[in-house]
């Protein structure tokens, strides 16, 4: 491994938390709404655990595994020809919910600042940007997260002391008033929020410091699992409930609310389209990354190019399949949401299983 190929625990931070952080930050506030009222803040804190289980269990996998690249390891558990099927599942469901993003990304893009700009147009200028800004590899990929983890997140904790002003925190209650069953709901919801925890299996590999690398992960599920309770908090404290209920996009909303005479900033709309290239951009290039790094490895490729241009088309047509917004969310919870569980947490218990048995064995012989 090249010594430039390393990555620090403050690129690994920074890498997880703008690749689980997009623009579904943009809708979680409506989608936690409409099933728990006001206690979305209880379920993000629910689901942060339960992702900082699943981290540490990624971490034992690779552990297990000497730190190996994600091609190896899954072919050292279960065989070269089962582990080529999981690692083109894997390319193939990563693509799957890149395009999803693509889609949703410039449906706003759309209604906000290009209405009459063909959807066709911009889906191939972003997936174009998007391949020039990965071709680089993974080091510059990890240095241009570590730049962007502050570009992002300072306007947004400027933006929150803004909105102190305005918000009215007793519309958090009363809690737990609704039904186990919807909490459960909630909770299935909240999960595919922090989707994309399964690029720790392409980081780990190149992690300077193995020692350091899942207290670096946990923290990153902390800071997302703060992050997006803060959002939510802050949308009913403004909003309130039956608002952001109805509202598509209503953390758009509630930033575009500000009105405060004399404050430097006038046209808010700018800045939430800011935000939103940002949030989907860094979601979406490290994405893009690991399905093509899955790609070029499993295909036996030279260049990673390659792997984009195969991907690319690929990309493109699931972009453009759905015919709205609503097709996109009907997509997403009856397929994708199998599909995380599946990458996410069945399949790293497998390897974790595999790996425990393998060492016994080793342990044996000795």
């Amino acid at each position: 491994m090249n010594s430039k190929d390393e990555i620090k625990s403050y690129g690994l931070f920074a890498t997880l938390v703008c690749t689980m952080i997009g623009i579904g930050i943009f809708s979680y506030p409506r989608e936690l709404a409409e099933l728990v009222n006001n206690d979305g803040w209880i379920v993000t804190i629910i689901s942060g655990l339960i992702y900082m289980i699943i981290v540490s269990l990624i971490y034992k996998v690779c552990y297990l595994n000497e730190f190996k690249p994600f091609d190896e390891l899954v072919k050292e558990n279960v065989g070269n020809f089962i582990g080529n099927l999981i690692l083109t599942f894997y390319a193939i469901y990563i693509l799957m919910s890149a395009s999803v993003q693509v889609r949703s990304f410039v449906e706003v893009v759309k209604k906000y600042l290009l209405e009459k700009t063909p959807t066709e147009f911009l889906i191939i200028a972003t997936i174009l940007v998007a391949a020039y800004i990965i071709r680089v590899g993974l080091s510059n990929l990890v240095r241009f997260n570590e730049v962007s983890f502050f570009i992002m997140f300072i306007p947004v904790v400027f933006i929150l002391i803004v909105l102190l002003k305005g918000s009215d925190f007793t519309n958090l209650l009363p809690v737990f008033q609704n039904k186990p069953i919807e909490y459960i709901k909630a909770l299935s919801q909240s999960l595919l929020s922090f989707a994309g925890i399964e690029i720790l299996f392409l980081l780990l590999p190149f992690v300077k410091n193995k020692c350091t690398a899942n207290k670096a992960s946990i923290k990153a599920i902390g800071f997302t699992t703060v992050f997006y309770g803060i959002i939510n908090i802050f949308c009913i404290a403004i909003l309130s409930r039956e608002e952001t209920k109805k509202l598509l996009w209503p953390t758009i909303s509630m930033i575009t609310s500000i009105d405060i005479p004399g404050l430097f900033v006038e046209r808010w709309e700018g800045v939430v389209m800011a935000l939103w290239i940002l949030f989907f951009f860094t979601t979406f290039i490290n994405s893009y990354y690991f399905s093509c790094d899955i790609i070029k490895n499993t295909f036996k490729l030279q260049d990673i190019r390659l792997s984009i241009l195969i991907s690319m088309p690929l990309i493109y047509i699931m972009a453009l399949f759905p015919k709205n917004l609503y097709v996109v969310r009907f997509f997403t919870k009856y397929i994708l949401r199998p599909l995380i569980v599946l990458t996410a947490i069945v399949l790293p218990l497998l390897f974790y299983f595999i790996g425990k048995v393998k060492l016994r064995r080793r342990d044996r012989k000795k």
